[in-house]
């Protein structure tokens, strides 16, 4: 069994983990920023603009998603490197 080892994120997130916990780590964070590449691309459909009263906006901001995508795809390299290190 692998000990676990102390990570750091940019944003000051820190964590303990293993090689295995760092796989599943790195699953989720690209699943994460799939699907915020997905939202980039269909802000204009229905369901993720908000009606009302006269005016039409995207429930979500450009700039929002642009900084989730940052944000995933920052730590996507992390873990990636992270995990190299185990080997």
């Amino acid at each position: 069994m692998d000990k676990k080892r102390h990570y750091y994120f940019p944003s000051g997130e820190d964590f303990f983990a293993d090689k295995d916990e760092l796989s599943r780590l790195l699953e989720q964070n690209i699943s994460y920023y799939q699907n915020y590449l997905e939202l980039l691309g269909s802000m204009e459909d229905d369901e993720y603009v908000a009606r009302g009263n006269g005016f039409c906006d995207s429930k979500f901001s450009e700039s929002f998603i642009d900084s989730q995508i940052d944000k995933y795809l920052q730590r996507i390299e992390l873990l990636r490197k992270w995990l190299g290190e185990w080997e």
